[in-house]
């Protein structure tokens, strides 16, 4: 669940231009992520990552190639002095473009897929490939450089940061790109714009509403061009109206061609999608069209 991945984010001791070189473990990681600093923790740790393309609109040509396939995926834990097995052999095939629903009550293994998908965790046995890579077979700084250049993550608690204005933490994706300071606050504004947030640039998280803060997370998931979307539990704190305003963005991104991961508990939110994956005890309980 979203209430697991998106922990509060602290303000550390950081700058932007001088990142910090702790790695963090995978939970830490996602309620960090798309704020940048996993990136900067992981790359100053594991060594330099082979490079990746960044997303091109000529990706979107090829309909339904598979870029996620999941083959008998099992994910194991402990938590305390127990043993919890949260996916039981999940394979599934999502194919570039396409809008994917995945749904279950809490504990049903939704949100620990999630993280396999957006490889903020490890799977503990069988295979995942993404875009035809075996990504059991990637380093740490390789997977922070899937996440900072084709996946966007949306989380339900936002992790925005409280100090900073909405463009500077839209841009913080880019800050570990090595991109001139100008080019991101431009990449960043024309984000803000795309949400309809060309007033609010300069707003703090603790001007906005929930509404306007889920709309500059989803901005700071999109600055970077990434050709996949996952978004945890996007509308879980939003009333009506702010929830109609992020399925509309996401229905708009599937249009353009981006493939779209959403995982919610919310039958009328996943009947947005065209497709309906249903989780139950760790397992794929049905895999069909939204009705």
């Amino acid at each position: 669940m979203a209430e697991v991945v998106g922990t509060t984010e602290n303000e550390l001791a950081w700058t932007p231009e001088e990142p910090a070189g702790q790695e963090q473990t995978g939970q830490e990681q996602a309620g960090q992520e798309q704020a940048g600093q996993e990136q900067a923790r992981s790359g100053g740790t594991a060594g330099p990552a082979t490079p990746l393309p960044p997303y091109s609109d000529n990706d979107t040509l090829v309909v339904n190639a598979p870029v996620i396939e999941l083959d008998q995926v099992t994910k194991s834990y402990r938590a305390g002095s127990l043993d919890v097995t949260a996916l039981r052999g999940v394979s599934a095939r999502i194919g570039t473009g396409e809008y994917v629903a995945i749904v279950g009550p809490s504990g049903s293994g939704k949100s620990t897929l999630m993280h396999i998908i957006g490889c903020l965790d490890v799977l503990t046995s069988g295979s995942y490939r993404l875009s035809g890579e075996d990504v059991g077979g990637m380093s740490e700084a390789d997977l922070a450089e899937i996440r900072n250049r084709r996946i966007g993550f949306v989380f339900q608690q936002f992790n925005l940061l409280p100090s900073l204005s909405a463009w500077r933490n839209v841009e913080l994706p880019l800050t570990y790109r090595g991109m001139r300071r100008e080019v991101r606050r431009a990449r960043a504004v024309a984000a803000l714009d795309r949400v309809g947030l060309a007033d609010r640039v300069e707003h703090r998280p603790g001007e906005l509403s929930g509404g306007q803060q889920q709309r500059v997370a989803m901005a700071r998931a999109l600055v970077g061009d990434p050709s996949l979307i996952l978004a945890d539990e996007p509308t879980g704190n939003l009333d009506s109206t702010a929830t109609g305003d992020v399925l509309d963005l996401l229905d708009e991104l599937h249009q353009q061609g981006r493939t779209i991961v959403l995982i919610t508990h919310e039958l009328d939110v996943a009947a947005r999608a065209h497709r309906v994956v249903r989780i139950r005890d760790g397992l794929v309980e049905s895999d069909t069209a939204a009705s």
